[in-house]
């Protein structure tokens, strides 16, 4: 029988960072620039991207929030090259052999409920990760980001979800989150380039992750450095 969305799963960390081989896992419509896109309309296909993959392989479909920025540096959703950064410096165990990338947009919440979210959790069961990073896109990214997060946590492996939009996360019940507070829709760990931030707000998740606290606990983060004044919003389609 499926967990009662009022509960929150929790798999308690068994690991030190510096032994954790960690998995990205993204809504934010991720992929290699060799694979299917997402269909922008409604898409419960995933896309698996090998541990190995280069930052600059990435791309984005996904029509409902602005990624111009995410184009230009993949790092504000999908913190590949700064999680290398933290293994190369010892500080997380390593990288792992599989990552995910999801377009949270989605029209089948049955579909995500019953078979896409329990087979995302499998396939990351089934890869070196030993805890889990998630982010999401849109609005609506960021509760079915939390959808996926409860599964993975379902099959035991701890996962930590940095989210900017909070409210919209907390009604799903993530297990551990992170919200880097005033941050922009396609800025989950920052702007473009801004590797120092993006290191620092990756560094908080991990805290969070490691944190023995209460299921559904959200950190509300503020970071003085970010700055969105040139941040423009573009017109999308409600989500």
């Amino acid at each position: 029988m499926p967990m009662s969305k009022r509960c929150i799963p929790y798999t308690p960390r068994n690991r030190e960072l510096k032994d954790t081989v960690f998995a990205l896992v993204s809504t934010a419509g991720v992929h290699l620039r060799e694979q299917e896109p997402f269909h922008v309309e409604g898409d419960n296909s995933w896309r698996l991207i090998p541990g190995d993959s280069e930052s600059s392989q990435l791309m984005i479909t996904h029509s409902h929030y602005n990624h111009h920025d995410a184009d230009e540096d993949i790092n504000c959703v999908f913190p590949l090259d700064r999680l290398r950064d933290l293994a190369s410096q010892g500080i997380v165990g390593g990288v792992s052999d599989k990552h995910l990338g999801f377009m949270g947009f989605t029209q089948n919440f049955r579909e995500l409920y019953e078979k896409t979210a329990p087979d995302m959790a499998k396939i990351i069961l089934r890869s070196q990760a030993d805890g889990v990073i998630l982010t999401a896109g849109c609005p609506l990214c960021h509760r079915v980001v939390c959808a996926i997060a409860r599964e993975i946590e379902m099959v035991g492996i701890p996962t930590v979800l940095i989210t900017v939009a909070p409210e919209q996360s907390k009604q799903a019940g993530p297990p551990r989150a992170i919200a880097p507070r005033h941050f922009k829709l396609g800025h989950s760990l920052g702007g473009p380039h801004q590797v120092q931030l993006q290191q620092q707000v990756l560094l908080d998740a991990l805290k969070r992750w490691e944190a023995r606290e209460e299921p559904g606990q959200v950190w509300d983060i503020p970071y003085p450095e970010y700055d969105s004044s040139d941040w423009q919003p573009i017109d999308l389609q409600e989500s």
